[in-house]
């Protein structure tokens, strides 16, 4: 959240979401349409860097309980979906982008079986738009928040069509 903070663009809509299942992607689907593009965040504590996920899989197994306490073990998000739904965007081509300058991200085919992958899922799987995660590592000085900023321009300037 410190990270957003500092990024000023009035063409972006963020949304703060609980990290609680459904209630997750109840409040997002409501700012989502086929003009939108979906840049979600998570925190993966224990990365090294940022990650952007490629893909997302139809599961949710909690290894703790969400914010409201709950624990789902081994379920599918959506019993008629694909295992894996992958990002409408080229990962490959973003991270070449994002990395010329410095090696700032690597790309992820897991995001997990939590709530950013139950997120991501639902994205994938119900809309049409460019979308995407990133997984963010534990940041916690201004300098790490400046490097999201940067990341997170990058990012909005690539789809923009700014950065090629």
């Amino acid at each position: 959240y410190e990270g957003l903070k500092q990024l000023n663009d009035d063409s972006i809509v963020k949304v703060i979401l609980p990290v609680a299942y459904p209630d997750a992607y109840e409040k997002l689907k409501d700012y989502i349409d086929d003009q939108s593009i979906v840049i979600l965040l998570g925190m993966a504590a224990k990365r090294p860097m940022i990650s952007i996920e490629e893909r997302a899989r139809n599961i949710l197994s909690f290894r703790i309980p969400d914010n409201n306490g709950t624990i789902i073990t081994d379920r599918k998000i959506n019993e008629f979906a694909d295992e894996y739904l992958y990002s409408p965007i080229d990962i490959d081509k973003l991270i070449n982008q994002l990395n010329q300058e410095n090696k700032i991200c690597y790309k992820s085919s897991d995001a997990g079986e939590y709530i950013c992958n139950y997120l991501y899922f639902e994205v994938l799987n119900k809309h049409k738009c460019p979308s995407l995660f990133v997984h963010i590592p534990d940041f916690q000085t201004d300098e790490e928040y400046l490097l999201l900023n940067d990341f997170l321009k990058k990012i909005i300037k690539y789809f923009k069509g700014e950065e090629k």
